[in-house]
């Protein structure tokens, strides 16, 4: 077996140096979702990794035009935006970044053909070794991350040109955050002009039906029917408007879940890739504690196992569909939300799962299914008002999958068993629910071609069936 050469103090040092330069530049972008912020961490950034005087960010817009968004030394904020604009093909070495997706090296700007463009920024800013970084998302050139040293040249290293490209991939990420959040701005805004608009038109037909209520009134008894008609009609486009506003909601919710996730998602893949590096350099090096080293590993690859489980179980939950031809993993779609309802359930309710032996899973709408359990769970988890247990068992049955889940809660009275699917009925005090969470897992049970049951003690607790065809 070849043996490793042992780096040297110097080469750890600079190792260390770069970690902490990169977690330094990470930290700071985490930290902020400003466009302009996040172009300026990263040129700055780059500058003191590899310890030169010069970097700048070109924006890619369209195919064909570049935007400077940040510069080290930082631009002046009175730079007038048509100056920092300007054709891509006015510097052929950012388009062959672009066409190539790789980095790009000028060793020497003095030796080096220029086009006209290029010659007028680096005669104003003094430069001479040029490096080109592509950052791209999805296949994607997003724009170039640009470093070089002024007055003198240099050469670059692999490595420093591996490090630079890594760099200039997490700025591809972080661009992509703070457009997610500027959407996420954005659709929240205009949800909120919707539900004005739409609150706005529901004041006026109410006004107009009020209009022709007086009118009604005003004449004989014979049109009393048509009156309350009305009024059926008015009640109608209430319930209609509280049903819209709900709907909205739950599209929002939707997007700010694959937005965290998304968010999320970003650290862990830091914190994995330093699991891994460490693990690598104990087998490599040895350690002179084999015995809490590796109970530390495990607990660090347990908790980054348990997060990115929670993550898959939010974009399930947040995932967009419209098909019912989804395969369903009944046992997963479980686990998913019970892992999801932990924090509401830990230490207060005990959950006792008996699942089918064998896989249940039909067709169906994945998103959809998730909601239907988070909401009975939800009921169930409120139902405990103290300590309590959750049981959850699966069944298969005659060509029917059941989901069955019970709990030890307060129960329902027997008269109100058969109003908990309707649209806003609630037994929970003026603002702890809106009457919406059943309702809505009802149709979605109906959509799917299934049904639900329910068996409930006051004081003892409720048992809820979902059954669903598997065809």
């Amino acid at each position: 077996m070849k043996k490793i050469p042992a780096k040297s103090d110097q080469e750890i040092s600079a190792s260390i140096r770069q970690l902490s330069l990169i977690l330094k530049i990470t930290r700071a972008i985490i930290c902020t979702l400003d466009y302009e912020k996040v172009l300026q961490i990263i040129s700055n950034g780059m500058s003191e990794l590899l310890g030169i005087e010069s970097a700048a960010i070109y924006l890619l817009e369209g195919n064909d035009q570049l935007y400077l968004g940040a510069t080290t030394p930082p631009l002046d904020p009175g730079m007038p935006d048509s100056l920092r604009r300007a054709p891509l093909s006015d510097h052929p070495h950012i388009h062959q970044s672009v066409i190539t997706k790789q980095p790009q090296l000028i060793a020497d700007t003095a030796n080096e053909q220029l086009s006209p463009a290029e010659k007028n920024v680096i005669e104003m800013r003094y430069l001479r070794s040029l490096l080109f970084f592509p950052f791209v998302q999805e296949d994607a050139v997003l724009g170039v991350l640009i470093v070089g040293t002024c007055n003198k040249s240099r050469g670059f290293s692999p490595s420093e040109i591996d490090l630079g490209q890594t760099v200039a991939n997490q700025l591809s990420i972080a661009i992509q955050n703070t457009r997610l959040h500027a959407d996420l701005k954005n659709h929240k805004e205009n949800l909120e002009l919707l539900v004005q608009e739409k609150t706005k038109d529901l004041d006026a037909a109410i006004e107009e039906l009020r209009a022709a209520n007086e009118e009604l009134f005003s004449k004989n008894e014979s049109i009393l029917q048509q009156n309350e008609e009305l009024e059926t009609a008015m009640q109608h486009l209430k319930d209609t408007q509280t049903q819209l506003v709900q709907a909205e909601k739950m599209a929002s919710l939707g997007i700010l879940t694959a937005g965290v996730a998304h968010e999320i998602n970003n650290p862990l893949n830091f914190i994995m890739g330093a699991y891994v590096g460490l693990e690598d350099y104990f087998r490599m090096h040895g350690n002179n504690d084999e015995k809490t080293i590796p109970i530390l590993l495990k607990a660090l690859k347990t908790g980054v196992d348990n997060a990115s489980r929670i993550i898959q179980g939010l974009n399930q939950f947040s995932r967009e569909s419209k098909t019912y031809r989804e395969d369903c993993d009944i046992h997963a779609i479980l686990d998913n939300c019970l892992l999801m309802m932990n924090n509401q359930l830990k230490g207060r309710v005990k959950i006792r799962k008996e699942y089918h032996p064998a896989p249940l899973i039909i067709k169906g709408n994945v998103g959809k299914m998730h909601q239907v359990v988070l909401n009975i769970l939800g009921n169930a988890s409120q139902a405990i008002e103290s300590k309590g247990e959750i049981s959850v068992q699966t069944f298969a049955y005659d060509n029917q999958v059941i989901i069955d889940i019970k709990d030890t809660g307060c129960g329902i009275a027997k008269e109100n068993l058969s109003k908990v699917t309707d649209p806003f009925f609630t037994t929970k005090p003026p603002g702890k629910g809106t009457g919406l969470g059943l309702s809505i897992t009802y149709s979605i049970v109906k959509e799917h071609k299934g049904k639900l049951e329910f068996e409930s003690v006051p004081g003892q607790g409720t048992s809820v069936k979902v059954i669903l065809p598997n065809k």
